[in-house]
C-alpha cells in the first residue's frame, strides 16, 4: 500500500521533533502523516504546524510522525497512515488581506470521501486561510503571526485527523471537533478537544478507517 501511496503522490519531507516520550502511547497509537505541497510554504511556519499538532493529538493518545517520500515504513507498519496535501502558500497574509466570512462553498480543509466514507486524504487550503485571518492578526508581531498562522493550520488538521480516525461523521457542540470554525477560535490562546471527541479518538485498535467532513465548508 505504501508503494502504491508514494508512487501517486510527489511526497516531500517537512522534519520536526515532537519531544514526546514514546511510553506515553499505546502500541498502535502512532500517525505516519506524509506531506504534500509544501515547498511553497514557510518552513518556520509549518515547524509551528507540526508542534502544536503533536500537542493535540497526543491527549487522545496518537503520536504523529512526519515521513519523507523515500522514507521506509515504521517496522511492522504503521497503525495509521494520513496523506496532507497544502494547497497555496501557507504563511501569514499580506497587510493588504481582510477578515471576512468564507463563502459556504469554501472550506478551509477537508478530506477525500467515497461510497460515503471519508478517506485518510487530507487538505488545508491556505489561501483560503489568509482571506479568513486576514487582518485579525496583524496587530500582533511577526513572530506571533507566524506561531498563530502554523497553530491554526494543526486546528484544521486536527479536525480532519479527529474525522477519520474516530470513524464518525459526528461533530461535537465545542472544541476542535465542532462543525465550523471563527476567526474568534483560530485565535483563541486554548482551542482543544473537548471529553467526548477524546473519547472517540483514543485509539481502541490498529487499522485505519475513515468518516468525517470538512471544517467551514459542508
Amino acid at each position: 500500500m505504501y508503494a502504491r501511496l508514494l508512487a501517486l503522490f510527489g511526497l516531500l519531507y517537512v522534519s520536526a521533533s515532537m519531544g514526546r516520550s514514546q511510553s506515553t502511547f499505546l502500541p498502535g497509537s502512532e500517525v505516519e502523516v506524509y506531506l504534500k505541497g509544501d515547498t511553497g510554504s514557510r518552513v518556520d511556519v509549518l515547524g509551528e504546524m507540526n508542534r502544536e499538532l503533536a500537542a493535540l493529538m497526543q491527549p487522545a493518545g496518537f503520536r504523529i510522525v512526519w515521513r519523507h517520500g523515500n522514507d521506509k515504513p515504521s517496522p511492522g507498519g504503521a497503525a495509521y497512515l494520513i496523506m496532507v496535501e497544502l494547497r497555496g502558500r501557507c504563511e501569514r497574509p499580506s497587510v493588504h488581506g481582510s477578515s471576512v466570512p468564507l463563502p459556504p462553498s469554501l472550506a478551509l480543509a477537508s478530506s477525500s470521501m467515497a461510497d460515503g466514507r471519508v478517506l485518510p486524504f487530507t487538505w488545508v487550503d491556505c489561501s483560503a486561510l489568509n482571506h479568513f485571518l486576514g487582518r485579525a492578526i496583524f496587530s500582533h508581531s511577526e513572530s506571533e503571526q507566524t506561531y498563530i498562522y502554523g497553530r491554526s493550520m494543526a486546528r484544521l488538521l486536527a479536525h480532519e485527523f479527529y474525522h477519520v480516525l474516530a470513524q464518525t461523521n459526528d461533530h461535537t457542540q465545542t472544541g476542535i471537533s465542532k462543525a465550523r470554525f471563527s476567526t474568534a477560535d483560530l485565535l483563541a490562546e486554548h482551542f482543544d478537544f473537548e471529553a467526548a471527541a477524546l473519547e472517540k479518538l483514543r485509539p481502541p485498535a490498529l487499522g485505519l478507517s475513515a468518516g468525517g467532513e470538512s471544517v467551514a465548508g459542508r
